[in-house]
C-alpha cells in the first residue's frame, strides 16, 4: 500500500502541472485542503479547493510544482517537499516557494492535504519526527 500511495501522490502533482486542476480521479469529492499553516483557510470539497488554488495558479504565466522529496509516513500519510511557483504574470519575475505537504489517502483517494511552511511541522502532522 505504501508504494501505491506514493505513486498516487506523484500522479496528482504531475496532473496539476499538466492541466492546473486537481485530478478528480485521485481526489475524494469531499477532500479537505488545509492551508492554515500558511495563513489560508481550510477548504472542504474538491470544488472549493480547485477554485481557491486556481486563483493562485493563475497569478503565474508558467506555474510549476517541483517535487523535491517524498516520504512515506504510514499507511495513510505521505509527506511531500515541493517547490512551487514560476514566472509571474505581467512582470516576468520568477517567484518560488517551498512547501511541505502532508497528504492523507484512503482507498486510493486523497482525502486531505495540509500545506506547511516548515518541514518539522509537516513531519509532526504526519506522526513523524526528524
Amino acid at each position: 500500500m505504501s508504494e501505491e500511495n506514493v505513486e498516487i501522490v506523484r500522479r496528482a502533482f504531475e496532473a496539476v502541472n499538466a492541466r492546473l486542476e486537481f485530478p478528480r480521479e485521485l481526489f475524494h469529492p469531499d477532500c479537505e485542503l488545509d492551508l492554515t499553516d500558511s495563513g489560508g483557510p481550510v477548504l472542504q470539497g474538491i470544488g472549493a479547493a480547485q477554485e481557491t488554488m486556481r486563483e493562485y495558479w493563475e497569478t503565474f504565466d508558467a506555474f510549476q510544482y517541483e517535487i523535491e522529496e517524498v516520504i512515506h509516513a504510514d499507511e495513510e500519510h505521505v509527506v511531500v517537499s515541493v517547490r512551487d511557483g514560476g514566472r509571474m504574470k505581467g512582470s516576468g519575475a520568477e517567484v518560488w516557494t517551498r512547501f511541505f505537504d502532508v497528504v492523507t489517502l484512503r482507498q486510493d483517494k486523497i482525502v486531505r492535504l495540509s500545506a506547511h511552511l516548515d518541514r518539522s511541522r509537516a513531519l509532526e502532522a504526519a506522526g513523524l519526527s526528524e
